[in-house]
């Protein structure tokens, strides 16, 4: 009888434990895209300058972007499509400058120059951005 009950036990146990490890689990859509980017550096081609911005962040996953420094200032809809990222700020209501991110307009298409694991750099006509997984 205990052995019965046993049994029992440890089909529940690895039917339970089989199940959880496989249910629920929504990964990335994006592949290297998909992650926390620390910005680097913003090259603005309008009016020439460099800067290393300090705690700035990209963070995207599936559908969306957030801007974060370091709490979510701004969250938008995101389109990637292997060599191309589209950033849409639609609800931007509050007239937050995104320009700190290299964002000067409610969409933008940025041309992905470099994506691999660790380094993505992305340009658009306004700016060219290099950042580093975080």
């Amino acid at each position: 009888m205990k052995q019965k009950i046993f049994r029992i036990a440890t089909i529940i146990i690895f039917a339970v434990t089989l199940l959880g490890a496989t249910s629920c689990r929504k990964g990335g859509i994006n592949g290297d895209l998909d992650g926390q980017w620390r910005v680097i550096t913003i090259e603005n081609y309008v009016t020439g300058d460099i800067t290393e911005p300090q705690n700035i962040f990209y963070c995207f996953y599936l559908h969306t972007v957030n801007l974060t420094a370091p709490s979510v200032v701004a969250a938008g809809k995101m389109t990637y499509s292997g060599n191309s990222l589209t950033l849409e700020f639609p609800y931007n209501n509050d007239n937050i400058s995104l320009n700190r991110w290299g964002i000067f307009t409610s969409e933008t298409i940025f041309k992905i120059e470099r994506l691999n694991s660790s380094h993505l750099i992305i340009e658009s006509g306004w700016a060219r951005i290099t950042m580093r997984k975080f």
